[in-house]
């Protein structure tokens, strides 16, 4: 489960599907590649953090993440001492090719004395980046609003049988001594016409509010 606020956002998004870390061997170096979903910029930069305390005695730790922003994502890559873009662009292409967002991904190398070239460099952080990811994983998760209806006792019935209608996944319901509320993920295109026909089903005796909007 994801939450993003209430900026604009897609109707679907690929995330990693967990994090790991895997190894690869270009000519004598050696890559430790690293993949993890992440929700912000400051979760990003943390885990790029603990990456170059965990491996501080490399000989660069090129890292690139891709964080969902409302319409526009947040995109970042560091070379890391490494020739200007020889490294960290192949990783941020490598994630934008996966369609992936949310995700941050580092790239370890201990050299062992063969140069790579420029071009032998992109294929080796951009090939360990993909490995990564391949090995990881892909989860498709879709938008959802988590939404509230609130009505008397007597609207019960018309309440729950139309959430169910909607397709919507009930998550809680609570009753008290004016009636009751229920708590559902639902599908953002049917949430106006679940709205209207609980309104004019119930005489306008229903309140429904959105009150986030997450990826399930």
């Amino acid at each position: 489960m994801i939450n993003k606020g209430d900026k604009k956002m897609k109707s679907k998004i690929k995330i990693p599907n967990s994090s790991i870390e895997i190894k690869n061997k270009v000519k004598d170096s050696i890559f430790w590649g690293n993949i993890k979903n992440v929700s912000s910029k400051k979760e990003a930069e943390n885990f790029i953090n603990k990456i170059k305390e965990k491996y501080y005695d490399a000989s660069h730790n090129v890292s690139a993440y891709v964080i969902s922003n409302g319409e526009e994502n947040i995109e970042y890559y560091d070379d890391d001492g490494e020739p200007s873009k020889s490294s960290g662009p192949p990783v941020l292409k490598t994630i934008k090719g996966a369609d992936l967002i949310d995700t941050v991904v580092t790239v370890t190398r201990y050299f062992g004395g063969t140069e790579l070239g420029i071009g032998g460099l992109i294929r080796a952080y951009g090939g360990t980046a993909k490995k990564a990811i391949e090995a990881v994983g892909i989860k498709n998760l879709k938008l959802y609003y988590y939404v509230t209806a609130t009505g008397n006792y007597d609207s019960v019935g018309t309440i729950l049988g139309q959430v169910e209608a909607f397709e919507g996944k009930i998550k809680n319901t609570k009753y008290s001594n004016n009636g009751l509320k229920v708590f559902f993920y639902l599908k953002p295109e049917v949430f106006e016409e679940l709205k209207s026909t609980l309104v004019e089903k119930t005489g306008n005796d229903v309140k429904i509010k959105i009150n986030k909007k997450l990826y399930l």
